[in-house]
Formats: C-alpha cells, sequence, structure tokens
C-alpha cells in the first residue's frame, strides 16, 4: 500500500524484489543487531518498541500514515464450517477473547507481568508494561481500518471479490459493533 500510494496504484509491487518474510522476533533481531542485510521492518507491539530503544533505529511511517488511521494489526480467524460445526468451542473463544480483552485494559500491570510469564520472555515487565499504556495501542476485539486493506487487496488482485464492508468476513457476532 506504501509503494502504490510513492510510486502510483500500478507499482504497489515495485518494491517486492527488496523485501523478505521474517518473523517479528527475527526481523527485530536482526534489525538490532546492524549485521544484517535488514534495514528496515514493518511490525507490531512490542517489538516494534523493542527496535526503537535503539539509537540506531527510527520510525520511517506507520502503518497509520499507511491506512490513515488506527488498524488492527493482527486478526483471528475461524473457518465458517469450524464454527458452524462447533458453536459452543467457537462461543467459548470469544467469551474467552473479550473478557481477556477486557481484563488487559482493566489489569495493566499483571498483564504485562503474564506476557513475560507465557512468551518466556526477558523483556522486563516495565518495558511491556510501557507497550500496554501506548496511547496507539488499543487491545480490541473488532477490527479496525481493516476494510482500507482489503480494498487494496481486491484492487490488486491478491483477493478475487471485493468486500462491500467489513461485515463481509467477520461473523454477524461482530457486526452490531463499531468496526471497521
Amino acid at each position: 500500500m506504501a509503494a502504490a500510494k510513492e510510486f502510483g496504484p500500478d507499482k504497489y509491487n515495485a518494491l517486492d524484489d527488496q523485501t523478505v518474510t521474517l518473523p517479528h522476533p527475527d526481523a527485530t533481531a536482526a534489525l538490532i543487531s546492524g549485521a544484517s542485510a535488514i534495514a528496515a521492518h514493518f511490525s507490531n507491539p512490542p517489538f516494534q518498541d523493542q527496535a526503537l530503544q535503539h539509537p540506531n533505529i527510527h520510525k520511517v511511517l506507520s502503518s497509520y500514515d499507511i491506512v490513515g488511521q488506527r488498524i488492527t494489526p493482527v486478526l483471528l480467524y475461524a473457518t465458517t464450517k469450524f464454527r458452524t460445526d462447533n458453536p459452543k468451542t467457537y462461543k467459548a473463544f470469544v467469551d474467552a477473547f473479550v473478557e481477556a480483552n477486557s481484563w488487559i485494559t482493566t489489569h495493566k500491570q499483571e498483564a504485562a507481568e503474564t506476557y513475560i510469564r507465557v512468551a518466556q520472555s526477558k523483556l522486563d515487565v516495565a518495558f511491556i508494561k510501557s507497550v500496554i499504556d501506548n496511547p496507539d495501542v488499543a487491545f480490541t476485539t473488532l477490527p479496525k481500518g481493516t476494510f482500507k486493506y482489503a480494498s487494496f487487496l481486491a484492487q490488486i488482485g491478491a483477493i478475487k471479490n471485493k468486500p462491500a464492508s467489513w461485515k463481509d468476513y467477520t461473523f454477524d457476532n461482530l457486526h452490531g459493533e463499531s468496526g471497521s
């Protein structure tokens, strides 16, 4: 999307030959080390925050610059078949996810401690808490800004059918909410 914005809609892939896909931990480590060919990385918390602690790393642009609003960088998904075949499991998972989201926003210190323990992370708890406290980070169960991304994917042919709204690729239990 950034390349299309900079170089024109037909040049959305202009930088593809200069990109590689790496897991966030690996890309962050490569960027921080300065000893690899990795010179930039699109990331998300806590990895972007960890990289930005180093003086030789700075933000060039963010997804907010590209999409123009806060976006949900990570989505959970299930197939329609799974949801239909396992309605109790689906509901239990969604209910637990909503509860966890609420708990994170009301128990930030404990959430940071839990992250460290579960991820077996060596990061400082105060650092993780600062990520949770970041006003640009929102823990939510609703997709935000995803429709712009889906529209772009349809425009470049990465998906066959352009959705009419974000509700076309989410289940109806979210449709009464204010996603995007």
